[in-house]
């Protein structure tokens, strides 16, 4: 199970006719889930049949709000692995340090459950475009904490930020929030390899 916000979900930025405007649009076959979905049938063939990654992404959710609605979809999924890979909803107002524990409170709440945990960081934003509002000294201290937590409690923490940072310009989308149908790929790309090198029996 892949849970987070509209960066789970699949929300791009897409260009409005030729008026120079943008609009947010969910593309479900371009989220990061759908991706890793396809890369892990192919990599494991034989066991297609029974491998499936729900998206349970919601567009403009809170960490808060993530919170209140996680228990209901593991007990509902109840899946082998769940990922967790929150936007920088509520950032500005929880700060660093409570956004970190309420990510600890669900990657708990996922591990005494019985499911493998995989922690994504938050995603680089591109300065100057128009939705990149917090601060990269705040994404890299909350990642920072995110990663140290998740080797205290036993998760594998996904550093998604440091993997697309080098390239944001392109993997990000022109509001300097949301990735690109190839930043989802980039997104995937990650998390599969996290997942063959944790999950795959040699």
């Amino acid at each position: 199970m892949a849970f987070g916000d509209s960066f789970t979900l699949g929300e791009v930025t897409s260009p409005i006719a030729s008026s120079g405007l943008t609009k947010l649009v969910i593309v479900p076959t371009a989220a990061y889930p759908s991706v890793l979905q396809g890369r892990l049938t192919g990599a494991y063939p034989t066991q297609s049949s029974v491998i499936a990654v729900i998206n349970s992404g919601v567009v403009g959710e809170t960490l808060l709000e993530g919170r209140d609605r996680f228990p209901g979809e593991l007990q509902q999924a109840r899946p082998e692995a769940v990922l967790i890979m929150e936007g920088v909803n509520g950032l500005n107002i929880a700060g660093p340090d409570i956004s970190t524990d309420l990510v600890a409170g669900l990657a708990r709440t996922a591990q005494a459950a019985g499911a493998r945990v995989f922690v994504g960081s938050m995603l680089p934003q591109v300065s100057g475009r128009p939705k990149a509002l917090v601060p990269a000294n705040d994404l890299v201290t909350y990642n920072t904490r995110l990663q140290a937590m998740s080797r205290q409690d036993g998760h594998v923490f996904v550093d998604v930020y440091n993997a697309m940072l080098g390239e944001a310009g392109t993997l990000i989308g022109v509001d300097g929030l949301h990735p690109t149908e190839v930043g989802y790929k980039r997104i995937a790309d990650v998390f599969f390899a996290a997942i063959q090198a944790n999950l795959e029996v040699k």
